[in-house]
């Protein structure tokens, strides 16, 4: 029993040791984890007191207030000969084109001709099967023999009723026939004759038939009406080609090439200033480095309006000789509507300039409202800037023509040789 409980303390001395062996690693994981934990806090707040740093920085210099220097473009103001134009775009056309229809229906049996071919008036262009149309003539031709055959009969008729008259005559002036013989007679040959004149516009109607169904084989050879060239083909063989409404386009032809048209739409606004006589010129796509030579014709007085912009057709004759362009080609056409010589004149860029705001960067740190340099005023369309005590001020000015380049000025708000703005550079006063 003694044994026992000695055995029992020594077990027990053990386990104590053991355990305090454990609780010594325990607490050398803790510290070791709070200097971790320390190490790693200090650098969190380190990179976050640096990356602040950095922000402050560049908020301070962005907007702390720098002086700025403006160096000013100018130009001067002078006298020169200007070139008015406006300006307009259309499409090339033929100055005479021809449609060619069929005025009968049928079934196309051949077309002899194609596009870009060069045709003479008269030259077959497209035949229909005239089949049909030969056996109508036939038959025509046949009336118009029944109705003559018809008029001949007539005729003989007439004849007998009118011999017959006369013999009953004779009889009733010697006394052996009675007036009513005689009247019965008379009415016979009255309609003798009667049946004569319907004979004969008989063979009128059927001469007509005749003529009728001969015009429609006529027809139905399709030829040229003018000396020119095919310009689109609309139809092939063995199409069928109906003209009960209306007349169907088989072709398009232009007469001549080499003479040409350019319409162009020309806006209400520059309406006034274009005239028949007018020279021009004009570009196309196709020839996008070269110019061409045109002359107003004519300028129409009906207006064309769409989406609310008014427009006027304006014709301008074109020399081709060089069958360069063709129909249908896109143009922008440039006509010369007059000239201005020795104009005192500006450049269109000092219209359009304004001055920018004159003030130091980074307004949050450059005071209240008002400390800054004022704003220019703004000015009217018609607006000059001229430096004066190095600072833009506002001319205002009356504008005459413009040729797209510079401007006419009106009046004695500038004189030649004066200068005007037309741009600014900044510059930095550290720079």
């Amino acid at each position: 029993m003694q044994a026992s409980t000695i055995l029992s303390a020594e077990e027990s001395t053990d386990m104590t040791a053991g355990n305090n062996t454990s609780l010594d690693d325990m607490e050398q994981q803790v510290r070791a984890a709070i200097r971790s934990g320390n190490r790693r806090s200090v650098k969190t707040v380190a990179g976050w007191s640096l990356a602040g740093i950095a922000i402050v920085g560049v908020l301070a210099w962005w907007l702390w207030p720098t002086d700025q220097t403006n160096l000013w473009r100018e130009a001067v103001v002078d006298r020169g000969d200007m070139v008015l134009t406006v300006t307009a775009t259309g499409n090339l056309e033929p100055k005479s084109e021809v449609t060619v229809g069929a005025e009968i229906s049928g079934l196309i049996r051949e077309v002899k001709v194609i596009e870009n071919d060069r045709v003479t008036a008269g030259r077959v262009l497209a035949r229909f099967d005239t089949e049909e149309l030969q056996v109508n003539l036939q038959q025509a031709q046949a009336r118009l023999a029944v109705a003559r055959a018809r008029v001949a009969e007539a005729r003989a008729t007439r004849e007998e009723a009118r011999l017959n008259r006369q013999r009953i005559q004779a009889l009733v002036a010697r006394g052996t026939a009675s007036q009513a013989d005689l009247d019965s007679r008379e009415a016979t040959y009255q309609r003798a004759t009667a049946q004569l004149a319907l004979a004969r516009a008989s063979v009128k109607e059927a001469e007509a038939a005749v003529s009728a169904a001969r015009t429609r084989l006529e027809k139905a050879v399709i030829t040229s009406p003018i000396d020119g060239v095919v310009l689109l083909r609309s139809v092939e063989p063995g199409n069928t080609v109906a003209a009960n409404f209306q007349t169907p386009e088989l072709f398009v032809l232009a007469e001549d090439l080499r003479q040409m048209e350019l319409h162009v739409s020309l806006d209400e606004a520059d309406v006034a200033m274009a005239e028949a006589g007018q020279p021009a010129t004009f570009t196309v796509d196709a020839w996008p480095d070269r110019e061409f030579g045109a002359r107003v014709l004519t300028v129409y007085l009906y207006p064309t309006v769409e989406n609310n912009v008014v427009t006027y057709t304006t014709l301008l004759s074109v020399d081709n000789t060089e069958l360069l362009l063709r129909p249908g080609m896109t143009a922008t056409a440039t006509i010369i509507t007059g000239t201005r010589e020795q104009a005192l004149r500006v450049p269109n860029v000092a219209l359009r300039f304004q001055p920018p705001v004159d003030g130091r960067r980074g307004g949050i740190l450059s005071g209240p409202p008002g400390t800054g340099v004022r704003e220019p005023e703004q000015g009217p369309g018609n607006t000059l800037w001229v430096l004066r005590n190095n600072q833009p001020t506002r001319i205002a000015v009356r504008t005459g023509y413009s040729d797209g380049r510079y401007t006419e000025l009106l009046g004695d708000a500038l004189q030649e040789g004066d200068r005007v703005l037309i741009g600014v550079q900044r510059t930095s006063a550290q720079d």
